[in-house]
């Protein structure tokens, strides 16, 4: 029969172990309540941070910026089925909403709702599951789930890889699209076997940017249509004829403008380097080559220019973008010019540079008859109205021309961002405008620790038997010492 001794458990009370086993196990209870107290807390809090290395989830300044201050109410119409929506595309969308209470997110399972995709669907195409169409009153974009990707393609393997998210590149200006009253005309001059934003492969990224794109034929209209916002000129293979060039001309002069990107021809085309003539250039018959290796890309043909001081490539050199121009020719001033013009140099080339003028030579090396650098790649010209003839000038006439289009192809517009980004920032500055939606794709590129196998096996034995080992002897340590006390 087992006695208990009341005294001596009440003494035990009052020993130093119980002391401090009690304030041990105080202390304990303690931490774990102020724990489960801050997790509940921490989960009522709806803020999220994003640790991701390139603030994968974040929007960028511009989009916050335009959502900040949208006055029209927009709708993103997800298409996605019942129960398989892209958590990915759903957490970014979501960011929109939480920015503005002018913007709805509605689902729409495109099989269940095939009338709904079919009202948007215009070229009768189709429209993929996983895309967005954004809406406004009665303006609408649709955002293909292709588009909000970039790829890169393995030519060994044969495999494309999703590189990087365009969600925010697409979705942030088709919104600006859809809100905007009224969007900026290009007109592409057709006629002389031009390449178009359309063959280049760019003609969604700059319609994505919100401009409308329309063919021009200067033969059979009497003059530059009124509502054009700029002509846009690429590549032309054959001249212009005098009555095209008196309308170009006439359009100038009323402080139209125009962005001529050329590249090299066996022939030169004569009107065209008269017009530019009166603009106080002319280009020059040849091949710029870099002879400096830190503005080449491995090749002397495949510059990488420098960027000069102005609004059309600050923002590049900002966001510390290159660009890859292959054989250009140089623009060069002329000896006279009108006073009112401007000229000022947007890509240049350093003084290894040198001009390849038999165009039959292969050689990578300079020669003996080559011009000595620097060149001039791109020029951006203001004709500055005249107060005594508003009638004729009512605004700055401006100009851009780069002595090279390949530059813009799909080529290189794709792989080198700075490419396209500098042409639409010269679309911007044509028609005045310095705020620019600069968005940037997201970087999925996975960075990877790279250590040695030694290195390895270090780190395996510190952490799988060195930390438990000094773990171990701590805890030994102190019951040692308590069992003493």
């Amino acid at each position: 029969m087992v006695k208990l001794d009341f005294k001596a458990i009440k003494s035990s009370f009052k020993t130093r172990k119980f002391k401090y086993g009690g304030y041990a196990a105080m202390l304990t209870a303690s931490v774990i309540a102020i724990l489960i107290v801050l997790n509940l807390l921490v989960g009522q809090i709806p803020a999220k941070l994003d640790l991701t290395h390139n603030r994968l989830y974040s929007l960028s300044k511009p989009t916050v910026d335009l959502l900040k201050n949208l006055k029209k109410d927009v709708t993103i119409y997800a298409l996605f089925p019942t129960g398989n929506e892209n958590p990915v595309i759903s957490e970014f969308i979501q960011k929109y909403a939480e920015k503005s209470s002018h913007v709805k997110i509605k689902y729409i399972d495109p099989y269940k709702n095939p009338g709904f995709v079919k009202k948007y669907d215009t070229s009768g195409s189709g429209i993929d599951e996983g895309s967005l169409i954004v809406e406004s009153g009665n303006k609408f974009r649709v955002i293909n789930r292709y588009d909000m990707v970039d790829y890169s393609y393995n030519e060994q393997t044969g495999e494309s890889n999703v590189t990087g998210l365009t969600i925010e590149q697409k979705l942030t200006p088709a919104i600006l699209y859809v809100t905007s009253d009224k969007n900026p005309v290009l007109y592409e001059l057709k006629g002389h076997g031009e390449d178009t934003l359309v063959s280049l492969g760019v003609s969604s990224e700059i319609e994505a940017a919100n401009y409308e794109i329309r063919d021009l034929n200067l033969l059979t209209e009497k003059s530059v249509p009124q509502d054009a916002t700029a002509v846009v000129v690429i590549s032309p293979k054959t001249d212009i004829s005098d009555i095209e060039l008196k309308k170009l001309k006439d359009y100038i002069n009323g402080g139209g403008r125009v962005m001529f990107l050329m590249d090299l021809l066996k022939d030169e085309l004569k009107n065209f380097n008269s017009l530019f003539e009166s603009l106080g250039v002319r280009l020059e018959h040849g091949i710029v080559m870099e002879g400096d290796n830190n503005y080449n890309a491995g090749n002397p043909v495949w510059i990488l220019p420098k960027l000069e001081s102005h609004d059309i490539v600050n923002p590049i050199d900002i966001n510390n973008m290159y660009m890859l121009i292959p054989n250009a020719q140089p623009i060069v001033e002329t000896k006279f010019k009108k006073r009112t013009i401007t000229i000022e140099k947007l890509l240049t080339t350093t003084s290894n540079s040198w001009l390849r003028k038999d165009l039959n030579s292969t050689s990578l090396n300079k020669e003996k008859g080559d011009e000595s650098g620097p060149f001039t790649l791109a020029v951006a010209i203001t004709d500055k109205a005249d107060a005594l003839n508003a009638k004729l000038r009512p605004r700055d006439a401006k100009i851009v021309i780069v002595g090279n289009a390949t530059f813009l192809n799909s080529q290189f517009s794709k792989s080198v961002p700075g490419n396209l980004n500098f042409v639409i920032n010269a679309l911007n500055w044509l028609q005045d405008k310095k705020d620019t939606l600069q968005i940037q794709p997201k970087d999925l590129t996975t960075f990877r620790l790279n250590i040695s196998t030694t290195q390895a096996m270090i780190w395996a034995a510190i952490t799988v038997i060195g930390i438990p080992i000094v773990i171990l002897i701590l805890g030994l340590t102190i019951w040692l010492r308590r069992r003493h006390l």
